[in-house]
């Protein structure tokens, strides 16, 4: 393990740490106003809901998103800074975490490049500003890996245990968290000098914290009947045979190239083979720890997907964490390169490209995207239509709102004047959290007037509930100049009960 360099060279008269200190509160400063600026996506909305329907944990996810934006929200109230608040400084924590790792393993010049680098990754930069699982999975997947470095280094129970915290917070907030602990192993296992840690305690007191740290969402599922397992398996094709799609697969790697940027996805990807390929060959394994460990962080997540992708269409997003520590790798090549004086074109245009893409993509009217594939689309006509709603509850004197599908309720209802719970239609079995709360059936007295908005053209799903359901309002949200967003406004009324 390196030691920190103690003759830096200075940057804007500043250290390595100071500046990487100084970019870190830029950014934050930044994505706190855009962060205001960006209306709500719906998945954010989705769970803002959760935060107000706190659990142990939910249908398909652990409980760390609700638990931060709840208090968030309890800081800032109930907007997008109040929501998105924690997702800016876990960010900023994550990209520190990232400059301590390289530190740690490489150099501080490395370790400012690092920071630098993820920071103008589309993924990142976008992602930092949303409140969602991520950043939270990023932040306590970083902080990990920083504290089983500790922990192999000095053998301290008490940096065990901190690791097996920051493993099984992760994990309560994104499942694949727990690939680390894959990852830890791994790393003991071909690290010949690390191999013995395996018979001392420090590494299972780690895995008995993170079955502490886990024991909500186990909790919850067997209450209700590991709804999350069997959402897992059927998100993940699980229950099936295997079907080979070449085209996912394809789709996979088209997609981590957009998102990581192209340049830098082929960087990353060429690092990791470089080091598989080569370094392991010539060195021991025991003299490259750090290369070893960032590599098995990296191909425990990648691989996973990879894999994944042979027969299942993927979000871009959901390998996110593998590439954190890739990054670090790639950025202590690159700086051998730079003392070495080659590849230095293909550095500045790899990073100039992704810093064009991420500026970009954070207003995108500059960009010749159709509506449909504009990225910005996400956040486009909700506000406007949860006005239309608004307006309409108040003149039909309606007692309930009704939306068809989870992402609609969560994002109307956030958006409304007094953020009014909107109900869903229920699903068999549960498809989404709205199916373990109390619907618009169980309402005592039951409704007599509801405003139902759907995209559907049938009104079949509700005739059993309501004596007459007649279409008041169509509500069409134009983008780039098409119509974009179009729902009806039913209003369904019970006369004679």
């Amino acid at each position: 393990m390196n030691a920190a360099v103690t003759s830096s060279p200075r940057y804007w008269g500043l250290s390595p740490a100071q500046a990487a200190l100084l970019v870190v509160a830029v950014a934050t400063v930044f994505r706190l106003f855009y962060c205001v600026w960006l209306p709500i996506l719906p998945d954010e909305a989705y769970y803002f809901q959760w935060s107000r329907h706190l659990d142990a944990s939910y249908f398909s996810k652990g409980p760390a998103v609700a638990y931060t934006i709840f208090a968030g929200t309890a800081l800032f109230g109930d907007n997008n800074l109040g929501v998105r608040f924690f997702a800016v400084m876990l960010s900023a924590g994550t990209a520190w975490q990232m400059f301590l790792l390289a530190r740690r393993w490489y150099d501080e010049t490395t370790a400012l490049m690092v920071v630098l680098v993820t920071g103008v990754v589309p993924l990142y930069a976008v992602g930092a500003v949303v409140m969602t699982i991520d950043p939270l999975s990023a932040f306590f997947w970083v902080w990990a890996a920083n504290l089983f470095s500790s922990a192999i280094e000095r053998e301290r129970l008490g940096d065990w245990l901190l690791t097996g915290f920051a493993v099984g917070s992760g994990f309560l907030a994104k499942y694949l968290n727990a690939l680390e602990l894959l990852a830890f192993l791994v790393f003991l296992l071909t690290v010949p000098a690390r191999r013995g840690l395996l018979r001392k305690p420090g590494f299972w007191t780690m895995i008995g914290m993170v079955v502490v740290c886990a024991t909500p969402v186990f909790w919850w599922n067997i209450e209700h009947h590991w709804a999350s397992a069997v959402q897992l398996g059927t998100r993940g094709k699980l229950g099936g045979g295997f079907d080979l799609q070449f085209s996912t697969f394809l789709n996979f790697f088209g997609m981590q190239a957009l998102v990581i940027s192209p340049l830098l996805f082929l960087a990353l990807l060429w690092c990791a083979t470089t080091v598989c390929r080569n370094e392991w060959r010539s060195e021991p394994v025991g003299k490259r720890e750090g290369d070893a460990l960032l590599l098995t962080l990296f191909l425990s997540v990648f691989l996973f997907y990879a894999v994944l992708a042979v027969h299942l269409k993927e979000e871009p997003n959901w390998p996110a964490v593998s590439y954190l520590s890739l990054i670090v790798l790639l950025c202590s090549r690159w700086r051998t390169q730079l003392e070495a004086g080659t590849g230095r074109s293909f550095l500045v245009a790899a990073f100039v490209t992704a810093w064009l893409q991420t500026l970009l993509l954070h207003n995108t009217q500059f960009l010749p995207f159709t509506s449909r594939n504009d990225p910005m689309g996400r956040v486009v006509g909700w506000s406007e239509i949860a006005a239309h709603l608004d307006t309409l509850r108040q003149e039909e004197h309606a007692d309930v709102l009704i939306a068809d599908a989870y992402k609609e309720a969560s994002v109307f209802s956030f958006h409304l004047p007094d953020r009014a719970f909107i109900y869903t239609l229920r699903h068999s079995p549960p498809a989404n959290q709205y199916d373990f709360w109390p619907g618009y059936e169980d309402r005592m007295p039951p409704p007599q007037r509801a405003l139902w908005i759907t995209g559907e053209t049938s009104t079949f799903d509700l005739r059993r509930d309501f004596d007459t359901i007649t279409p008041i309002e169509r509500v069409v949200v134009s983008f780039r100049g098409r119509p974009f967003r179009e729902y009806t406004i039913y209003l369904c009324e019970n006369k004679g009960r």
